[in-house]
């Protein structure tokens, strides 16, 4: 799509979109790590999680959003940020993490650009993803509804379009286990909760609420080279 992507807007829910990328971090085997990529960095809450996690490593944030790698560079002014776009983009030698949330479901033919980039880490480097698999929840089945019935519909025909179903667990697995030492997958789904804050003691009471009509699913993978 030609629309840049809005940082304000995604920061609204920045708790519920960081929960992922800290789920994820949590997988990740490295101990210590000289140079990490976060790709699809967004406005910087994932590459937090990297810089914390990896003190004294090289941690840069890859996007392909001018609007986002902006708030990035704002959050964190001592990393270092650069534009590309993961679909032709190679990471440089040394490289021992490449960490993806929410960014490689948007990316064509993206278990080809995971073969790829798994296949140019360094010897015991890690690729590790999070895809939201929510193509078929009812909300998402709404929007592209709305979208291609109205006046709009042609405008927004290229944007209903750029995502895909993922492929299976399975199908990721025969994708990538060839080229790994070591291939973990797990499938997760969630309930979002709205948090409340009490009327009457408003800073120090708070109520999550579970809500049941809306399930989000992920796909995640790691993947050691060999």
């Amino acid at each position: 799509m030609s629309e840049d992507w809005s940082a304000r807007q995604y920061l609204k829910f920045e708790d519920e979109r960081t929960r992922p990328p800290r789920d994820l971090l949590a997988q990740v085997p490295l101990k210590s790590a000289r140079r990490v990529f976060d790709l699809g960095c967004g406005p910087g809450n994932s590459t937090e999680l990297l810089v914390e996690r990896y003190p004294q490593a090289q941690v840069i944030g890859l996007d392909s959003s001018p609007d986002m790698l902006g708030q990035a560079r704002q959050r964190l002014p001592n990393c270092e940020f650069i534009q590309a776009d993961l679909a032709d983009w190679r990471p440089p030698e040394h490289t021992e993490l490449l960490f993806g949330n929410a960014v490689f479901q948007w990316v064509p033919d993206h278990p080809a650009v995971l073969r790829r980039l798994l296949a140019a880490l360094s010897a015991g480097g890690v690729l590790a993803v999070q895809m939201p698999d929510n193509t078929q929840e009812p909300a998402l089945a709404i929007m592209r509804e709305v979208a291609a019935s109205g006046a709009w519909a042609a405008r927004l025909a290229r944007a209903a379009a750029a995502r895909d179903d993922l492929p299976t667990p399975a199908a990721y697995y025969d994708s990538l286990g060839a080229l790994c030492a070591r291939l973990d997958i797990w499938h997760t789904s969630t309930s979002p909760c709205v948090a409340v804050s009490s009327p009457s003691t408003p800073r120090e009471s708070r109520a999550l609420i579970r809500h049941n009509t809306t399930v989000a699913s992920c796909c995640d993978f790691r993947a050691c080279s060999s």
